[in-house]
């Protein structure tokens, strides 16, 4: 790849890599040395329980299809017109439940940082916190459907924001500790 003009020398934990391109440019390319992620015993239980997010969004996938099909609303329009809510309570029964889906779909990639990170650290928190916001997900999507959607912030609803919330919190702190760690090593190094 380099044509023998790589030279590779390790200083400080870094390795850095000299490649000559045309005999003018000179890309230098500096890359931090590897990290060692232990995964712990448990973290299965953490793949189980983000596995059990295809399953609410499967549900959700199921009540949407079904809604729009009841209420005749034709792909690719992504929701019922005014009007048509108006005139159908189907089509506003369509609307709920792919608001309820659009809402998990906005949540998703938190929870899956979120649970991964702290998964990493405690496994059994993590998959329960995430597990936990499934079910309140379930919850949510239920009482949007029910027709009154103001029965979707219900209290298995909030408990799960409140696992979304711990979950966030914990990987803040993680996160902090990570980087700050690395910080004060670095600092303690260089006195």
């Amino acid at each position: 790849m380099c044509a023998g003009h790589c030279r590779i020398s390790t200083e400080y934990k870094y390795i850095r890599f000299f490649l000559i391109h045309d005999s003018k440019q000179l890309l230098y390319i500096t890359t931090m040395s590897l990290v060692t992620v232990t995964i712990p015993a448990d973290f299965k239980y953490v793949g189980l329980a983000l596995v059990s997010t295809t399953w609410l969004m499967a549900y959700q996938y199921r009540i949407v299809s079904q809604a729009r099909k009841k209420a005749g609303i034709l792909y690719p329009q992504a929701y019922a017109e005014k009007a048509e809510m108006k005139a159908s309570e189907d089509a506003r029964l369509f609307n709920c439940a792919q608001r309820a889906n659009g809402n998990t779909m906005e949540n998703i990639p938190l929870v899956f940082t979120n649970t991964i990170v702290v998964g990493l650290r405690w496994p059994l928190l993590g998959a329960a916190l995430c597990g936990t916001w499934v079910i309140g997900k379930f919850a949510y999507t239920n009482g949007y459907m029910s027709g009154d959607p103001e029965k979707r912030v219900n209290t298995t609803y909030k408990v799960g924001s409140g696992a979304l919330g711990g979950l966030t919190l914990l990987t803040t702190y993680i996160a902090l500790e990570w980087a700050f760690k690395d910080l004060i090593t670095k600092a303690l190094g260089y006195l």
